[in-house]
């Protein structure tokens, strides 16, 4: 494994078990149609379980980080045992005095491997699964953080608004202060992101934006101000540390859904491996869609040139594609860009229409072969 890979993921760690990629962008993109192959990162897996609600033939879910593919195998175990009511309780949507008792009824549908990680991360299912990664901890801290700052009077009020309008007037008015400017200058100032090995003069931002500060101050605001506040449960989980209500859960967890998702579930398959690596060792034109995340902020140009060569030779002619930039800007090579064909209008509408304000490129793709 690239050792770039290796110091930016820690392994068996599980960091995400929640997706923050909109999954309203990915379906925008990606046009899903029954029978087909989808290619997924992942990640929380809450995308790829949603894939579902259009009947695919097969997904392919790759992670680097196997606690990933362990938590991905617990979300299809619950969703083929569990009713509905139990698996809200199981994920820690609805309160459950002893999840520890459902995760026992389902652990023989794991890998032994799978059994081995939850088996050590008891303490986790007791809370539930989907707020509890390490993101998901960092997200709770940070809108604890907010609430104090903002005040939670005022977190309430933005929460109860009903138009575009409100919102506006509320982030123009109340909202955008010192106080949550100060977040940003404080969170994403140049000497802080050096540390991380970040050079922020070194980067182009495609709003405008001089600093990554700057751009996510105005990724935030676009958020709060311009999409509505009722379907957005992202700017819930950033603010409130939990979904705003269960009729507002992500498709995957709507009850209408449930039926057939859970009719589907064993059409996912999970992959521990490097995504440019494993498709190198598949077949050509398999491929219909690609959710790649943002898996290209990992890799060096070289490793970049390589997997979008393999997502070439494995996609069927005219597949889509659709990836993204969180704070390393990367985009399709140059000479590979006569094959995989950035549709300019589409994503200027998902960029705009994204519900999770953290990626800075939402960006759809087509393959001319």
């Amino acid at each position: 494994m690239n050792e770039t890979i290796k110091g930016q993921v820690q392994l068996h760690q599980l960091i995400f078990t929640h997706n923050w990629e909109d999954p309203a962008c990915d379906e925008s993109a990606l046009q899903l149609k029954p029978g087909q192959t989808v290619f997924t990162i992942t990640s929380g897996g809450c995308n790829s379980l949603g894939f579902l609600r259009f009947n695919p033939g097969l997904i392919y879910c790759t992670d680097i980080n196997p606690a990933q593919t362990w938590l991905m195998e617990l979300k299809q175990a619950a969703i083929k045992k569990l009713d509905y009511s139990s698996l809200l309780e199981f994920f820690g949507i609805r309160h459950h005095n002893d999840r520890k008792s459902i995760y026992l009824s389902l652990q023989n549908e794991l890998s032994k491997e799978g059994q081995l990680f939850w088996q050590n991360h008891l303490p986790l299912i007791k809370k539930g699964i989907v707020m509890n990664g390490r993101y998901e901890r960092f997200v709770k801290i940070a809108g604890t953080l907010m609430r104090l700052l903002q005040g939670p009077g005022k977190t309430k009020s933005f929460f109860r608004l009903k138009t575009i309008e409100e919102q506006k007037k509320f982030y123009e008015t109340q909202w955008d202060n010192r106080r949550w400017r100060w977040i940003f200058k404080t969170m994403f100032n140049k000497r802080r992101l050096a540390k991380k090995g970040l050079n922020a003069d070194y980067f182009h931002f495609d709003d405008g934006s001089s600093s990554f500060s700057e751009s996510f101050y105005k990724r935030a605001g676009h958020a709060i101000k311009d999409i509505p506040v009722g379907s957005n449960y992202f700017i819930a989980l950033y603010l409130l540390g939990h979904y705003l209500s269960e009729e507002s859960l992500p498709a995957y967890l709507q009850e209408n859904n449930f039926d057939i998702i859970k009719k589907n579930i064993g059409r996912i398959k999970p992959v521990t491996a490097d995504s440019k690596y494993w498709l190198q060792q598949q077949p050509p034109e398999l491929f219909d869609a690609f959710a790649l995340s943002n898996i290209c902020e990992l890799m060096d140009d070289a490793d970049t040139h390589k997997l979008f060569s393999e997502v070439i030779r494995t996609a069927k002619p005219d597949a889509k594609i659709i990836f993204r930039n969180l704070m390393i800007p990367r985009e399709v090579p140059q000479d590979l860009q006569s094959f995989i064909i950035k549709d300019t209008a589409s994503s200027k509408e998902l960029q705009q229409a994204d519900r999770s304000f953290v990626y800075g490129k939402v960006a759809a793709y087509i393959v001319n072969k």
